[in-house]
């Protein structure tokens, strides 16, 4: 089994726990506190996000750009409760020990009872509310900034508008990682608010002598590009691809993650979803060993694609 030199990329659940607690205690939570915020733009155009940022590859937070959003103006998790009652979802997606599925009103419930000393947040993470729940999408206006989603000649519509949401309670955390598919991340904060760790794209850490992760030398290298922000509700905050980024949610959350691909990023978005595709098909048991908290959320994923794009999955052929 080839193991991955970086350990920011790995995804066994030794390394993800050993990236965590760096965030907790150490360098790296030290080199946290001083790092820079991501810049801020209240009134940006789309031009002007084209122009100084999307050309540019550079992080950025449009303040307040989805302030009318009626999603904004309107939700909480009672109302989404009365929306989507019965609605199937999986809370906990992301630990192989903990994902359940509820209906959402439960999961609700489940919240409001999951309270005090040693209660684990709950998260519903990488929810794709319209396979299963479409009606939400009108209080989910497109942004005009995504308009260069090359997904929607790729796909089609359906996928590309083929959104998540992520609601959970304070102090749920999204470990690191990098979003798959060279996809751009924009993410509209809808309820609450999110600490936002991020990392450059060239972020490395290598094993020192005793074996364990240099996190020193990561924060002292000019490519780990160390920021940070918090997002308030309306805000909207544009990631390029491959960027690292760590969320962890300071009250409890409501986030839209809409994604974007850059036609320039089309040949490797294209060999890694056909990478991920064909280790599943061929490899599957070698890849649950080696992602056992990513496999079961890539099943969930891809048969929410397959809705979306209508692909009858007991057919080998249309």
């Amino acid at each position: 089994m080839e193991i991955e030199k970086n350990v920011l990329k790995r995804r066994d659940l030794a390394s993800l726990t050993l990236v965590e607690n760096a965030f907790q205690q150490g360098p790296l939570a030290e080199a946290m506190l001083a790092a820079p915020s991501i810049e801020r733009r209240s009134g940006l155009t789309q031009i002007q996000f084209e122009q100084e940022y999307r050309q540019q590859q550079r992080p950025v937070i449009l303040e307040g750009f989805a302030n009318q959003w009626p999603s904004v103006k309107k939700w909480s998790f009672d109302y989404l409760a009365t929306r989507c009652e019965s609605t199937k979802v999986t809370v906990n997606s992301y630990s192989s020990q903990r994902a359940r599925e509820v209906a959402f009103a439960d999961f609700v419930h489940m919240m409001k009872e999951n309270k005090g000393a040693g209660a684990s947040p709950l998260y519903l993470q990488e929810w794709y509310y319209q396979t299963s729940c479409p009606h939400l999408a009108a209080d989910l206006p497109e942004l005009d900034i995504c308009q260069y989603d090359f997904r929607r000649d790729l796909y089609g519509e359906a996928v590309s508008t083929n959104h998540q949401l992520w609601l959970g309670q304070q102090g749920g955390i999204t470990r690191l990682h990098q979003d798959s598919y060279m996809i751009d991340v924009m993410h509209v904060q809808i309820v609450g608010e999110k600490h936002w760790s991020i990392m450059g794209p060239n972020a490395y850490v290598n094993e020192s002598v005793n074996g364990q992760p240099d996190f020193s030398a990561l924060c002292q290298r000019p490519s780990c590009q160390l920021m940070q922000c918090v997002l308030k509700p309306g805000d909207v905050l544009y990631l390029p691809a491959m960027w690292f980024h760590r969320i962890k949610l300071l009250s409890d959350s409501i986030g839209l993650g809409r994604k974007c691909l850059d036609q320039s990023n089309l040949n490797k978005h294209i060999h890694q979803r056909m990478a991920e595709l064909l280790a599943m098909a061929l490899n599957a048991e070698e890849v649950k060993e080696t992602h056992p908290e990513l496999f079961n959320v890539l099943l969930i994923r891809n048969r929410a694609w397959a809705k979306r794009m209508g692909i009858n999955l007991s057919k080998l052929r249309p």
